[in-house]
């Protein structure tokens, strides 16, 4: 099992979080919708790094219906 988890940031309508909150839901232990980070106005994401690719290829597949983009994603210090 992965230890290391990471935070995807992505721009993204507000009206549109719902939509892609339901869609990432669909699939058990993937991953966690946390916020709009208010500063930013980016919505994070965190992932283990054996899902990273999976929800960067899940979220480039949905990112012209869903008006979203991927700004970047980094390593969160916390421990599964």
């Amino acid at each position: 099992m992965s230890k290391i988890e990471y935070d995807v940031y992505v721009a993204i309508p507000k009206a549109e979080v719902h939509m892609l909150n339901y869609i990432l839901e669909a699939e058990d232990n993937f991953l966690n919708v946390r916020h709009i980070d208010p500063a930013s106005g980016l919505l994070k994401i965190i992932v283990i790094d054996d899902q990273l690719e999976d929800l960067l290829k899940l979220l480039n597949s949905l990112k012209d219906e869903l008006h979203l983009k991927v700004v970047r994603y980094e390593p969160n210090r916390g421990i599964l």
